[in-house]
């Protein structure tokens, strides 16, 4: 199963007619694009208007072009999660899970795999499951201290090796502040605002790629 992402690449043309890009202040996570997980049985088009309304709040998007995709976004060694899921303390679905919920769309590394037919943690279904770490840190991209690390076990039916992520180009049609803020997930509040496209704004890595990769394209007026 291919997991599928999408990046809100949102421009208008600012006062001094210059061509501007919509970027938000994550409280942790640095300064980032618009993006997200496509919902299972949802339409990219779909996805990335939900998701550009859900970090931005903004309302009055279209969509001008499909800019490209990476076809498998998954390093050697990571897997991305298919389904909402709690990581396990064993190989083991009985076992003792940890507290946070992960919901479908993040990866994470992956080590060695678990045969439960043959293996020491045996269960009725032969399920096999992979070790995962995962771990997330503060105040990136320059990040002090890891706020969450979690050495666990997921099965290997929750898990899939490939993530294809899909640019899109979307115009905004409504008057907006230059900066604003909104509330998001987990108590956080994001902070959109409207950065020139020339000189190239800063983002957070991997976002530098997938800015990157789209440059030109944001700059070219048709």
């Amino acid at each position: 199963m291919t997991i599928h992402k999408v990046t809100a690449f949102i421009t208008r043309t600012g006062r001094q007619g210059q061509p501007q890009l919509l970027l938000f202040q994550h409280p942790q996570a640095g300064v980032q694009l618009p993006a997200g997980t496509v919902d299972e049985g949802e339409a990219w088009v779909t996805a990335v208007l939900r998701e550009a309304f859900e970090e931005t709040g903004l309302t009055h998007l279209t969509i001008h072009r499909h800019l490209g995709q990476i076809d498998n976004e998954l390093a050697a060694g990571e897997a991305i999660l298919n389904q909402d899921s709690r990581i396990f303390s064993q190989p083991d679905e009985t076992s003792l899970p940890f507290a946070p919920l992960f919901t479908r769309g993040m990866t994470f590394v992956v080590g060695e795999r678990v045969e439960g037919e043959d293996g020491p943690f045996d269960n009725a279904q032969g399920r096999r499951f992979y070790h995962i770490i995962y771990q997330e840190y503060d105040q990136l991209p320059d990040p002090q201290t890891i706020t969450l690390y979690i050495d666990g076990w997921l099965p290997e039916k929750r898990l899939s090796w490939r993530k294809t992520r899909h640019y899109v180009h979307l115009h905004c049609h409504q008057e907006t502040a230059d900066r604003w803020s909104l509330p998001s997930d987990n108590h956080h509040i994001f902070t959109p605002f409207w950065a020139d496209l020339q000189p190239k704004p800063t983002v957070i890595q991997p976002q530098t790629r997938w800015l990157d990769d789209v440059y030109d394209q944001l700059l070219y007026k048709p």
